[in-house]
This record gives C-alpha cells, structure tokens and sequence, in this order.
C-alpha cells in the first residue's frame, strides 16, 4: 500500500513540475519559433488536410523500405525538397482542456506507480533518488534524442524538454523515496 501512496505522491510532484517547467519557465517554448508566412501556410494545410487529424510526414515515401526503387524515388524527393513532420488539428479543435490534463496526471501516475515499484527494491533515500534520476534519464532519451535524430526536432528543443523529462523522475523520485523511508523494510 505504501508503494500506491508513493506512486500517487510521486504523480503529483510529476505533474506540477511539469505545469511550471510549461507555464512558468520558458522550457515549454525552448526550440519552437514562428512560421514565417503563417496565414497562408495555414490556409494551405486546411485547404489540404481540412479536418483530417493527424501525424503527416513529407515527402512521404511510397512502397516498402526494402524496395530499391522506392528508396531512390525517396532519396530523389529528399534532395530536390522539403522534408519535416506535422502534426496536424484541424479547426474548432480545443486548446488545453480538463481531459487534456487528467490525461497527462493520468500517464504521469502510471509512470510514477511504475517508478515506486522500482525503487521499493533499493535500499535508502540516495539510492532511490539515484534510480529515479537513471529512469529519468531513459525516458528522457527514449523519445526526444530520437525525434532530433530521426526527424530534425533542433537540438536546443530537445535538451529542454528532455531535462523537463528527467526532472519530472527527479521530483516523484524524492517523494517517493521519502514515503517509502529511509529503509527498504520501511516499504
């Protein structure tokens, strides 16, 4: 039970870091800049995408990866264009909303529950604090380092939101070592 409560706190500390690291720091625009021309791209991508959501990667390829061909023709597109992904909402779609946010508290809480089983089997607040940190390292590398690999997200982008990442694990993992005590036998 006490790993629950743990997890739960340790959610709660998650998910305010991250409200102030979005709001109250400049972290949450750290990499993102304007789009110069906005008005008629914007009116480009609805008059293309209209009210069709969703992920758009361009030039898009056409066949299989192992296909030759369609590696060359992709290859080709790429040198001779553009290339970048979009993530894409159309018109009347809300900004922040309550189902937004117990959204994110609710992975928030599944990682921190995850997290406070992980740390019930160290011994002593440094070393779990020092778990939390390593977990946050990982999910902080996992997506973002990829994303500026894979699909050119800038650097500056990355750094900032993988540190709010890894922030998150440091903060749940303080509270969750202090709930769970100083020694394993205390879980």
């Amino acid at each position: 039970m006490r790993v629950l409560i743990a997890g739960v706190l340790g959610a709660v500390a998650m998910f305010i870091w991250a409200s102030v690291a979005h709001t109250l720091t400049p972290l949450g625009a750290v990499g993102l800049t304007a789009m110069p021309n906005e008005a008629p791209a914007i009116a480009a991508l609805h008059h293309n995408l209209g009210d069709k959501p969703g992920l758009y990667f361009f030039p898009f390829m056409t066949g299989a990866a192992s296909d030759a061909k369609a590696m060359a023709a992709q290859e080709d597109k790429l040198r001779a264009g553009p290339s970048g992904l979009l993530a894409y909402r159309p018109p009347g779609t809300p900004g922040m909303t309550p189902r937004l946010l117990v959204t994110e508290f609710v992975l928030e809480l599944i990682e921190s529950v995850i997290t406070a089983v992980l740390l019930a089997f160290a011994v002593g607040f440094s070393r779990r604090l020092g778990m939390a940190a390593l977990i946050g390292v990982v999910a902080a590398m996992a997506t973002n380092f990829s994303y500026w690999n894979w699909y050119g997200f800038s650097l500056d982008y990355t750094f900032a939101n993988a540190f709010t990442e890894l922030m998150k694990f440091v903060f749940a993992g303080a509270v969750i070592a202090a709930v769970l005590g100083w020694r394993r036998g205390k879980a």
